[in-house]
């Protein structure tokens, strides 16, 4: 799924993401781990083709529509909590009805099925990341890309979610974390140097 050699990305005279191999197969769990300033997000946005601009090489077999990234910071659409995560199936011509369901499934795998009718301008840090996750987590993509996806939670949420990544065995995920991640996330990680 994920073939990385040699690969590094310049910002005017400096060098802001350097990876010199990252390897991930069809449904494996890899951790990309470094300190604040590594390059773990750009290394993502590389992977999902938002940073087009690098040199060495870089080869994604899942198609541009099947490849899902969420920011560290992630946006969040004016509305319900509901009405955000059935987003991408909406736009995949699902349903309302089978949006619907989908939606509160993941909601609840996420342990946050009780906020379905808030409105997100009212969530915590924490909900939040978990609502955008879950947003992406319902479209079951080839490739999933998580910059962060475990900051502001805590150890309840933080089982939430490892055991809602583990419901989709045959997407490939990728974690960028600043430290080891915890037990069950992942089956190995590539650790990013700082320049």
């Amino acid at each position: 799924m994920i073939q990385i050699t040699n690969l590094t990305v310049t910002k005017g005279e400096h060098t802001i993401c350097r990876a010199s191999a990252v390897t991930a197969m069809r449904g494996e769990r890899l951790g990309i781990v470094g300190p604040n300033g590594s390059g773990k997000s750009t290394l993502l946005r590389v992977m999902a083709g938002f940073e087009p601009d690098f040199a060495g090489d870089c080869r994604i077999t899942s198609p541009r529509n099947e490849t899902v990234f969420v920011h560290q910071s992630p946006f969040l659409f004016r509305g319900t909590v509901l009405s955000n995560v059935e987003y991408g199936l909406a736009a995949r011509s699902v349903s309302r009805s089978d949006r619907r369901t989908l939606a509160l499934d993941w909601l609840k795998r996420f342990g946050i099925a009780a906020l379905a009718d808030r409105q997100v301008n009212g969530l915590s840090g924490g909900e939040a990341r978990r609502v955008a996750v879950a947003r992406a987590c319902v479209l079951k993509p080839q490739l999933l890309l998580l910059d962060e996806p475990l900051a502001e939670l805590d150890a309840a949420g933080i089982d939430c979610v490892r055991q809602a990544l583990a419901a989709l065995p045959d997407s490939t995920i990728l974690i960028a974390s600043p430290t080891p991640l915890p037990s069950g996330f992942v089956e190995k990680s590539v650790e990013l140097p700082l320049d």
